[in-house]
């Protein structure tokens, strides 16, 4: 794969919460510091779970206010 591909699936796994990631410095023998490889750690699949259901149900409860919403305004809108 190209290193474009790899930064496009760990950016996208990075927005999805189901990884973090975090730069490492390396000294090298002349005591200086350089950039090192990206530390990688892998979120405990249930918090995953448990998030994406949280959203999930904070889009539905949203869905079903703006459908009660619409709902009221079609009602006062109408002829009684």
């Amino acid at each position: 794969m190209s290193e474009n591909t790899v930064r496009k699936y760990i950016r996208q796994l990075e927005e999805r919460n189901l990884i973090t990631t975090e730069p490492t410095e390396v000294i090298t023998k002349r005591s200086g510091r350089r950039n090192g490889n990206l530390l990688f750690t892998l979120r405990p699949i249930q918090e995953v779970i448990d998030q994406y259901y949280a959203r999930q149900l904070k889009e539905l409860e949203l869905a079903t206010e703006r459908q009660r919403v619409a709902n009221l305004l079609r009602e006062q809108e109408s002829p009684a």
